[in-house]
């Protein structure tokens, strides 16, 4: 079974090496470019895909931190140091950033019985999703129980650190997990996106027993 799931992409890659001739193999370092640039986008294939998630920064929001998230990523194992090559240490709260929440964020029993990020449903990360824009000088009040009660909507994104507002912050959350059937995915980028139907694809990191993860989303027209 593993290696008939597999073959498919190994042809394709052989394939692709088989048909250049200019391939190498040899283990060399390019001399074309000694200092190259990388390039850090957020929107690609010509305005037809974005990246809806923030880049983890030290002075990004953070929950009950006023200074932002802090250090969160350090180079244990350096090339410069003598090691073999560089590995990183990353440390941060599952709900940094741009990330999602699983039913026993705040729902204790659904905690204890297991419902965590790597039991959300992955078709409905994956889809089709409107994407609307609320004024900045207007409030949404009761919005949790009116998706529930009057929509079908099953994955609800904001470009908030919560889904909510501090006065209504538990309530509303347990207004969306209580079915454990609406997944929130909060602290999305949607600066600069135009509001329209798009697909969105988000993937959270396979952390069970973990109530949230940083997630990956991005739109696509």
């Amino acid at each position: 079974m593993t290696k008939t799931m597999f073959l498919p992409l190994l042809l394709l890659l052989l394939s692709a090496a088989a048909a250049s001739t200019s391939v190498s193999t040899e283990c060399t370092v390019s001399t074309m470019d000694d200092y190259p640039v990388p390039v850090r986008r957020e929107v690609y294939g010509d305005g037809r895909i974005f990246d809806i998630s923030h880049r983890y920064t030290m002075d990004m929001p953070s929950w009950e931190r006023k200074d932002g998230l802090g250090r969160f990523l350090w180079l244990p194992a350096s090339m410069k140091n003598g090691s073999l090559a560089n590995n990183s240490l990353m440390k941060l709260p599952t709900h940094s950033g741009t990330h999602v929440d699983a039913p026993g964020h705040m729902i204790d029993r659904y905690f204890d019985a297991g419902f965590d990020v790597d039991t959300l449903d992955l078709e409905v990360l994956n889809g089709p999703a409107l994407l609307v824009d609320v004024p900045r000088d207007s409030n949404i009040t009761d919005g949790a129980r009116w998706l529930v009660k009057n929509t079908d909507i099953k994955l609800v994104g904001v470009d908030f650190l919560s889904v909510a507002c501090e006065d209504h912050l538990v309530s509303a959350h347990l207004e969306f997990f209580e079915s454990r059937e609406i997944i929130l995915v909060e602290g999305l980028k949607l600066d600069d996106v135009p509001t329209g139907i798009y697909n969105v694809h988000c993937l959270p990191l396979r952390l069970p027993g973990a109530e949230g993860s940083p997630i990956r989303c991005i739109l696509i027209k």
